[in-house]
């Protein structure tokens, strides 16, 4: 599931959900719009309080050829 659905689907702000994870409100938009990868705090974060329902793949794309992670 994506972090945009996810929110979408509990009804949370950008802040709700930062504060349930410990991160500022912009760190949840740059993690929910793919705009960077998230810090593995962050990912544990976000993961943890989805209760898995957002997983690190979700959010991250790891090309397996070179082992290089990308933004989703």
């Amino acid at each position: 599931m994506t972090l945009k659905d996810y929110l979408d689907q509990n009804k949370l702000s950008l802040k709700a959900f930062g504060d349930r994870c410990g991160v500022s409100a912009p760190t949840v938009l740059r993690a929910r719009d793919g705009i960077n990868i998230p810090s593995r705090r962050t990912l544990r974060a976000i993961v943890d309080a989805t209760n898995g329902a957002v997983s690190i793949q979700d959010l991250v794309r790891v090309d397996h050829d070179t082992d290089v992670a990308q933004q989703k």
